[in-house]
């Protein structure tokens, strides 16, 4: 890729967090282990100078994401803050086309490799549409 926009990481202090949340009602019961829970996990890119301090900053950004709201079929919800899913340095400079993420998802078979991809059409159901901003 040609060189255009890039952000150094020269010091090795960009990591990205995935911050796992959940929505749920706000009365539930809590003894209910396998009550279902719309489930997310957000991937965030974190500036810290070292992995503790950036697990410490995404835990505060969770916990500042938490809120509660009432749906369209007014049952009070609320968005509750999990835990941190991942934690992953970023080795290369941010720029158009640089590794950022990877798994490694062992010695399976070639019907299961073969599985993994989406077609571009699924992909594109997956994406949520921008938020608009507020007027």
């Amino acid at each position: 890729m040609k060189n255009a926009e890039k952000i150094s990481n020269k010091n090795g202090n960009w990591y990205i967090v995935e911050i796992i949340e959940k929505c749920e009602p706000v009365e539930r019961n809590e003894k209910q282990e396998l009550r279902r829970v719309t489930t997310w996990g957000n991937h965030h890119l974190i500036k810290a100078d070292s992995p503790e301090k950036a697990f410490d900053k995404a835990v505060k950004l969770g916990k500042e994401a938490e809120y509660k709201f009432t749906n369209s079929d007014k049952i009070e919800m609320e968005w509750i803050f999990v835990g941190i899913g991942e934690l992953l340095p970023i080795y290369e400079d941010i720029e158009d086309g640089a590794e950022l993420m990877w798994n490694d998802y062992g010695f399976i078979s070639n019907r299961r490799t073969m599985r993994m991809p989406y077609k571009k059409k699924e992909l594109m159901k997956l994406i949520k549409p921008k938020q608009q901003p507020n007027k």
